[in-house]
Order: structure tokens, then sequence, then C-alpha cells
């Protein structure tokens, strides 16, 4: 769905769905179900992070033996 179409779904404008979108405001419960309604979905997937179609696990983190020695500070060093 096109954020235009979106926006006009829940009578929002354009702005005020971007923001929803982004995470920049929450909308108001009210408001919640009017968006699980256009999105066709129940309201509690709206608040199920653990899906990974909208949230792809990240890539894991390098391990000790893929990182990098850390340098040795200049002032420790023997002189």
């Amino acid at each position: 769905m096109k954020q235009a179409t979106f926006a006009d779904a829940i009578s929002l404008t354009l702005k005020q769905a971007g923001e929803i979108e982004r995470g920049n405001s929450f909308p108001k419960p009210e408001k919640l179900e009017i968006i699980a309604k256009a999105l066709n979905v129940p309201l509690k997937e709206l608040f199920d992070f653990s899906k990974t179609r909208y949230f792809p696990t990240p890539p894991a983190m390098p391990t000790t033996e893929t990182r990098r020695p850390a340098k040795k500070s200049r002032r420790n060093q023997d002189i």
C-alpha cells in the first residue's frame, strides 16, 4: 500500500502518516484500531515485534576471535 493511500484510509495527512511510520509519532488507541483495519491485520500484530518479516535479524556481532586487537596506548609503553 502506498503511503498516500494509507494516509487517506486512516484520515491523516501524508506527513502524519510518515511520522507514525518512522516512529516519531505514536497514534492514539482509537487510531491504532483504524490502522489495523486499513492494513487488514489484527490489532495485536501492530505490537508483535518478533516477526522477522518486519524486523529482519541484524547480522551477528563479530566475536573476539574476529576482532582486531586493540592498539596499545603510548602512555603505557616503556621508554
